[in-house]
């Protein structure tokens, strides 16, 4: 049988509604103490002395705040700094801090500085785990000679008054008027030099990725020389024995080379003793060449009424016996005599010659 609103005892209403409210409370005011909730993870740091902290000063990381200062501890020999990081942020071991001034008035914060290797292979597009041997986690302490405070004004003051003091004044106005005379006779020296390290700077900083790459190809190639190591070592020796046995047979090489001087000398002087038949002999090719290129025209000529002079030297032959009777004609009978008459030609028989025609008897 339940029980309604109205017949529960108000005492116990109100208790319990009080116990309730006072939970809530506790928690609300509770809940900036819990990290799991805040989503941050504390680390420390061990400095020299305090240097103006205080609770809430900023902790960044390359200008960006990844979380606050929430504690200031004593040890025997420091001063340790606990401090509140985000989550999504992970320290290499390696990280330095540095206590910076943040205005003028003395406000401080702290500057989480990564190694410079990690930097460079996350912006190479590279793992950066490999540039470093871990990642800070909850409760990791960055030791005393990773850290740095900053120098403040009153120790400035205090020592630089006293340093002052010892200070020779007549030696200090000689030094000021030699330099001055030296700025100002080299000032337009001085002004070229600023301008030049200023165009420099400009293309340095146009060149900052070729640069990177520069160096990180010189890393590989410095780790490939430190890899082959035992490689060098192996041919410097082979070196060393080469150079010994070239040593050992250096009187060898110099007769060789002996040889070979005299071999070129004895060279020269036959060209010397063939010189002249050599220029002899062009200077006549020279003539030549220059004869044939003045008879060039006459020679193409008679090049060119060659086929004809043959066509008409073979066109006889087609007619029978009309060479024999020439030749005949102009040689004596008893050299050529024809074997026939026209109405009978007779062929003639190789090797042999017809006998001549009686010669005809005088008339009486």
């Amino acid at each position: 049988m339940r029980m309604s609103v109205r017949e529960r005892s108000p005492w116990v209403v109100g208790i319990a509604s009080i116990l309730a409210i006072g939970l809530g409370v506790g928690l609300a005011f509770s809940v900036n103490k819990l990290n799991f909730v805040k989503g941050v993870y504390p680390i420390y740091a061990d400095v020299k002395d305090a240097a103006g902290l205080v609770p809430g000063n900023e902790v960044r990381v390359a200008g960006v705040k990844v979380g606050t200062v929430t504690e200031i501890l004593l040890t025997d020999d420091a001063a340790r700094i606990k401090m509140e990081i985000e989550n999504d942020i992970q320290l290499p071991v390696e990280t330095r801090l540095e206590v910076k001034l943040k205005t003028l008035l003395g406000q401080k914060f702290i500057d989480l500085q990564m190694p410079r290797s990690y930097l460079t292979a996350a912006a190479g597009n590279r793992d950066p785990s490999s540039a470093t041997a871990g990642y800070m986690g909850a409760g990791d302490v960055i030791p005393l000679d990773q850290t740095r405070i900053p120098y403040e004004i009153y120790q400035a003051a205090t020592q630089g008054t006293a340093k002052l003091a010892k200070l020779d004044k007549k030696a200090l106005r000689k030094m000021l008027g030699v330099l001055a005379n030296t700025v100002g006779a080299s000032k337009e020296e001085l002004g070229r030099l600023i301008v030049s390290l200023d165009a420099a700077g400009t293309v340095l900083e146009d060149k900052s990725p070729e640069i990177s790459a520069l160096l990180r190809n010189a890393n590989k190639v410095s780790g490939t020389l430190a890899a082959s190591d035992k490689d060098l070592d192996a041919i410097l020796a082979r070196s060393a024995e080469v150079f010994g046995t070239l040593a050992e047979r250096r009187a060898t090489t110099t007769s060789l080379l002996a040889a070979t001087n005299d071999l070129t000398k004895n060279l020269g002087l036959l060209l010397q003793v063939a010189r002249g038949s050599f220029d002899a002999g062009v200077t006549d090719l020279n003539q030549v060449l220059l004869l044939v290129n003045d008879e060039y025209k006459s020679i193409s000529q008679a090049l060119s009424q060659l086929a004809i002079s043959q066509e008409l030297f073979g066109r006889p032959l087609r007619f029978g016996r009309f060479v024999e009777g020439h030749v005949c004609a102009i040689t004596t009978e008893d050299v050529c005599v024809p074997w026939g008459t026209p109405e009978d030609p007779k062929v003639p028989i190789q090797g042999t010659q017809p006998s001549p025609s009686p010669a005809p008897r005088p008339f009486r």
